[in-house]
C-alpha cells in the first residue's frame, strides 16, 4: 500500500513518473560507459561522413555498410538519413547536454539506427540457414551495432551528468581516446566478424594472393595456407580458374610463379592457373586481376579472394572500390602463426591508411 501511495504522490520527481524514471538512469550511468558510447558515436559520425565524402568523389561505393546496410534505401534517402545520423550523434558525442528538442531527434534516430542494424542479423542468420554463409562467430558484427546504437538511444534519452566547466579539456581528452580506441577496435572487429565468414560458392574464379616465400624456396605458413585453401575450392569444383598473384621477394622468388608450382604439384591443371606476376600489394593484384579478366565495374563475372582472415577486409575493400564485389574465403590455418600478431597489427594501420586514401584522397 505504501508503495502505491509513493507511486500516486504529487511529488516533484516521483520515481514511478516517467521523468523519475529517467533520472535513476542517468545516475546509474557510470562516466566510462557514457564516455565510451560518445567515444562510438563520434567514431560512427566521423566514419560516415568519411565515406560520404568518398562517394560523392566517385572514389567509392556505399562505406556505410561497414556498420549498417541500407541496401533497400535509394542514394538520396540514404545519404539524408546517414547524414541525419551523423550529425545528431556527432553534436551529442561532443555536447551530451542537451536540452530536449535535441535530445529526443537524437535518441529516436539512434533508435531508428539500432532497429536497421537488428535487420541486419535476420538478414544474417537468412544467409547461414540457407548456406550461402559460414561464419566463424555465431552473432555477426551487426548484433554489437544494435548493442552500441541501442545504448546510445537510452543514454541520450535519459540524459547525462553535466561535467564541470573546468574539467572541459580533461573531457575532450577522454573522449578522443575513447574515439581513438573504438577506430582501432573497428578493423580488428572486421576480422573477427567479416574475415572470418567463408562465403565460398561457385564462381568463375578465385583469387590468391601471395606472401613471403623463404630463401629456399619454400612458400611460408602464411602463403601455404592461402595456396592450399584455393586449390581447395578448385578441387570440389567450385571455380574452374585460380589467379596467382604475387611480386618478386627479397628472396629472389616471385610468389606467383612459386605459387603455380605448388598448385600444380598438388593436381591443379597448368591450364586452370593465370599468373599475375606483378601483384606486388592488394591494390596491384585488384587492379591486375581486373585487367586479366576484362572487368569492368558491374561486370557478371563472379570472384572468391583468398587470404588470411585478417587481411579480407582490406581485400573486400580494394575491390569494392574498383566496383566488383568479390566473395571471400579465409585461409584455413591448421596451425598457428607465429607473426600473425604483428601482421593484424600492420593490417589495422593499413586498413586506414587505404580508406582514408581513397575517401579523402590522402
Amino acid at each position: 500500500m505504501s508503495l502505491v501511495l509513493l507511486c500516486v504522490a504529487p511529488t516533484r520527481q516521483s520515481h514511478c513518473s516517467p521523468a523519475g524514471r529517467l533520472a535513476t538512469v542517468r545516475q546509474r550511468i557510470p562516466i566510462l560507459l557514457l564516455t565510451a558510447l560518445r567515444g562510438a558515436a563520434l567514431f560512427i559520425a566521423a566514419f560516415t561522413v568519411i565515406g560520404m565524402v568518398g562517394e560523392l568523389r566517385g572514389r567509392t561505393d556505399d562505406m556505410s555498410l561497414w556498420w549498417i546496410d541500407l541496401y533497400d534505401l535509394p542514394t538520396g534517402e540514404r545519404f539524408v538519413l546517414l547524414g541525419t545520423v551523423s550529425l545528431l550523434l556527432g553534436v551529442w558525442a561532443l555536447r551530451p547536454i542537451a536540452q530536449p528538442r535535441r535530445r529526443w531527434p537524437t535518441a529516436a534516430v539512434a533508435a531508428l539506427a539500432a532497429v536497421l542494424a537488428l535487420r541486419d542479423i535476420g538478414t544474417f542468420y537468412t544467409a547461414v540457414s540457407a548456406g550461402d554463409v559460414r561464419p566463424f562467430m555465431p552473432v555477426p558484427l551487426s548484433a554489437v551495432v544494435a548493442a552500441v546504437l541501442g545504448a546510445i538511444a537510452v543514454v541520450v534519452a535519459a540524459g547525462s551528468a553535466r561535467k564541470p566547466a573546468a574539467d572541459l579539456k580533461g573531457d575532450l581528452v577522454q573522449l578522443a581516446a575513447a574515439t581513438a580506441a573504438v577506430a582501432l577496435s573497428f578493423p580488428l572487429a572486421q576480422m573477427l566478424f567479416f574475415g572470418t565468414t567463408d562465403y565460398r560458392r561457385p564462381a568463375d574464379a578465385a583469387v590468391i594472393f601471395g606472401a613471403q616465400v623463404y630463401p629456399s624456396g619454400i612458400p611460408s605458413q602464411t602463403l601455404a595456407d592461402r595456396i592450399a585453401t584455393g586449390v581447395d575450392l578448385y578441387r570440389h569444383g567450385l571455380v574452374p580458374v585460380l589467379i596467382m598473384s604475387g611480386g618478386d621477394g627479397k628472396e629472389g622468388f616471385n610468389e606467383a610463379r612459386v605459387m603455380r608450382d605448388v598448385a600444380v604439384a598438388a593436381g591443379v591443371d597448368p591450364v586452370a592457373i593465370i599468373v599475375d606476376p606483378a601483384g606486388v600489394t592488394t591494390e596491384a593484384t585488384v587492379a591486375n586481376v581486373a585487367a586479366l579478366l576484362g572487368l569492368r565495374p558491374g561486370s557478371p563475372t563472379r570472384l572468391i579472394a583468398v587470404s588470411q582472415a585478417y587481411h579480407l577486409p582490406r581485400v573486400q575493400l580494394a575491390f569494392a572500390v574498383t566496383g566488383i564485389d568479390v566473395l571471400t574465403v579465409p585461409a584455413v590455418d591448421p596451425q598457428f602463426i607465429g607473426p600473425m600478431p604483428v601482421m593484424i597489427a600492420r593490417e589495422v594501420a593499413a586498413f586506414w591508411t587505404y580508406d582514408l586514401r581513397v575517401c579523402l584522397g590522402w
